[in-house]
């Protein structure tokens, strides 16, 4: 994949999809797909995000790492990516947009977006203004309908809220892949392995959400081969003072040794119970056990 962080006029004629996608969901593919799919017209598939949020709101509420989001557009076939900061575009109005940016710099042949897509200084521009403006460049621009699945519209907005409530299958369900992490371990407090339950520990980006405290079950994958995990996201009230949420995962059925240093990925698959505090650290030997089983019946499936 090319990626560009400037605005480098591109040297071939490409199909572009428009969009934030953060998550890259089951929505963001119907858009991309469609200008992947114009591959077969000559056209180069591309896409055109920014490097970060328009939203403030949302700025520590991300679906997926920047690095995640690359990765995933690139699984899907886009092989031209302009990733830009919104400053370098935020003031222009709907019309300078399409002469200057999708017409001049992207080359666009054909366009596409979601049915909610909006452009242009104050996001003053709508979905008919698009294809109104790429009419005058002799550019075709398709608007996507909303993807439901199970009666809900697919958005990221949809899934940060069932994260948040826990409910990790539908978000997954919404995402079209599993919600997680990938990160290097670091060392913990060695507590998981005084109860013969050593757990790697990893941090979330500050950019990601954090969904709903607790115990989930999980596939880890480490140097490419699955596992069942189980996982504890939070502040782990049993032993620690802290307010800083981690990601603490023990895995069942490891008998590789210590993962330190290695980079690991966590995908959760179900969410088990809420995080608590146990009045000693026998108790909460005894649940860690206890959620292993469950989290290896849950996940067994899936390996």
């Amino acid at each position: 994949m090319q990626i560009f962080r400037d605005l480098s006029p591109y040297s071939s004629d490409t199909a572009v999809a428009l969009g934030y996608f953060d998550g890259v969901h089951l929505g963001h593919r119907a858009v991309l797909g469609e200008a992947v799919r114009c591959k077969s017209e000559g056209l180069v598939p591309t896409a055109f995000t920014f490097s970060s949020t328009p939203k403030s709101e949302d700025a520590n509420s991300q679906l997926t790492t920047y690095g995640e989001k690359i990765a995933l557009l690139e699984k899907i076939g886009i092989e031209v990516l302009y990733i830009l900061d919104f400053e370098l575009v935020k003031d222009k109005s709907p019309e300078q947009f399409v002469r200057e940016i999708i017409n001049g710099v992207f080359r666009a042949r054909k366009v596409f977006c979601g049915f909610n897509y909006r452009f242009g200084k104050h996001g003053a521009g709508g979905t008919n203004d698009l294809i109104r403006l790429c009419t005058n460049f002799g550019i075709t621009a398709g608007v996507c309908a909303p993807v439901k699945k199970n009666g809900v519209v697919v958005s990221s907005t949809e899934i940060r809220r069932k994260l948040k409530n826990g409910d990790v299958e539908d978000a997954n369900t919404l995402l079209g892949y599993d919600f997680g992490l990938k990160s290097k371990v670091i060392e913990g407090n060695h507590i998981g392995s005084s109860m013969d339950t050593p757990t790697i520990n990893l941090t979330f980006d500050e950019s990601i959400i954090l969904p709903k405290f607790g115990v989930y079950a999980s596939i880890v994958t480490v140097d490419g081969k699955r596992h069942a995990g189980v996982t504890n996201i939070g502040i782990k009230p049993t032993v620690s003072e802290g307010n800083a949420p981690n990601c603490e995962t023990w895995l069942p059925l490891w008998g590789g040794g210590d993962l330190y240093g290695k980079t690991v990925d966590v995908r959760l698959k179900k969410f088990i119970r809420p995080e608590q505090k146990f009045s000693s650290l026998g108790e909460l030997k005894s649940a860690i056990k206890r959620d292993g089983k469950t989290a290896v019946e849950i996940t067994n499936e899936f390996l």
